[in-house]
């Protein structure tokens, strides 16, 4: 069966698009489709970016368009509400200009969009309705607006989010469990500079995280908590709200002037057993949908982005589509995907119990671990996305 191209990619959304920018300058044949037009708007939700996810995106030379509306994290404090424990993490303290960067979900999307375009990659307004398999390629239906087309492709990835339609036609098997929270987003205001300060607070209401804004005291708050309760303060005008979030999380950031837009949003985790079938593969949060609470999910999809280039890179002039570049897929990511479903697993779990045995323990290792900087640099190290080997991407030398 000859094919129409190498690669198509099933989502245009971030790590579709990433993937798209990253593949064009390669020798392959690359379609992107996807049915949604692209964002318009303002941005629905803040995501924090790992140094390691900034470098690859300075490799696709899309930083550039994103730098001026990116707020630097410099340094971050974990503390528990009620305890005296704190860790606190500094970008100097391991070499690096920032620990990450809180840039907005739609205007990402559309600087990663606008690159993969400059380079030649336009998304077809269609989404994937059906495929079937052949000896060297996979015939996958696209369908939109103006009917059916069948483009044959060597390797068809699904980057079409945690319900993906691709994994499920190609009869994966997908593990997907509805969490008991959902996380209450909201815009906030306070009397202080964070001064490139993010916070991530635990208490008995639930663990709360506040990513520094584009204004001198501007934050995002994020703020976990069972279904219900998160509903009912995302229905309450926002005066009467920014008290109740400044009583839940104390007065670390300083004084809540005024809290925006609140909405809430219900959990889930989500990911494909195995990640790849026959000529597929996943990524983004088709390959893993996890809790917001270690703010890894993007990151976690650019890893896999990067991960993929280098193993296309490395494999060109052949068939993108073997066994053998799945399987290479799967174990450069296998390790980074159970280490992160992990801790964000246990974590809003560990902070549950509000006994003071449990209180005193918690605050001692938080105390603790803030002495022991070796462990404590090599944490941060995992959660900018500099630990492990690093290719080029990774490196943000492209191609």
């Amino acid at each position: 069966m000859n094919a129409d191209c190498e690669v198509l990619i099933a989502g245009a959304g971030p790590a579709g698009a990433a993937l798209a920018a990253a593949l064009a300058p390669l020798a392959l044949r690359v379609v992107l489709t996807d049915a949604a037009p692209a964002p318009e708007g303002a941005d629905r939700r803040a995501l924090a970016l790992g140094l390691g996810s900034q470098r690859i995106l300075q490799g696709l030379g899309v930083w550039p368009a994103l730098a001026d509306h990116a707020t630097a994290i410099r340094r971050l404090e974990v503390t528990e509400r009620g305890a005296p424990g704190v860790t606190r993490m500094a970008a100097r303290e391991v070499g690096a200009p920032a620990l990450g960067w809180v840039v907005g979900d739609r205007l990402l999307q559309r600087a990663l969009l606008a690159r993969a375009a400059e380079l030649g990659i336009e998304p077809r307004a269609a989404a994937v309705s059906a495929l079937a398999p052949g000896d060297e390629a996979l015939a996958v239906t696209l369908s939109g607006a103006d009917g059916d087309t069948v483009v044959r492709t060597r390797l068809l990835v699904a980057a079409d989010g945690s319900e993906s339609t691709v994994c499920r036609l190609a009869g994966l098997p997908r593990h997907h469990q509805e969490l008991p929270d959902s996380v209450l987003l909201a815009r906030l205001a306070c009397d202080r500079p964070h001064a490139g300060l993010a916070h991530e607070r635990f208490g008995a209401g639930g663990p709360m995280a506040l990513l520094p804004g584009p204004g001198a005291a501007d934050y995002t708050l994020v703020w976990t908590l069972p279904h219900e309760r998160a509903e009912d303060l995302a229905a309450l005008p926002a005066r009467l709200l920014a008290p109740i979030a400044q009583d839940a999380f104390g007065w670390r950031a300083g004084r809540f002037v005024a809290l925006a837009e609140p909405r809430s949003v219900r959990l889930a985790e989500s990911w494909p057993v195995p990640a790849t079938g026959e000529r597929v593969l996943a990524i983004g949060n088709a390959a893993n949908t996890l809790h917001p609470i270690a703010a890894q999910g993007f990151n976690l999809g650019l890893r896999d982005v990067a991960t993929l280039a280098g193993l296309l890179a490395e494999a060109a002039g052949t068939d993108p589509g073997t066994d053998a570049l799945l399987a290479a897929y799967r174990r450069a990511r296998e390790s980074d995907w159970r280490r992160f479903r992990t801790i964000t697993g246990w974590l809003p779990r560990l902070f549950e119990n509000p006994a003071p045995p449990w209180l005193l323990a918690r605050s001692a290792g938080l105390a603790v671990l803030d002495l022991l900087a070796p462990v404590k640099r090599r944490l941060m190290r995992h959660a900018m996305g500099l630990a492990g080997p690093q290719n080029r991407l990774q490196r943000g030398l492209w191609p």
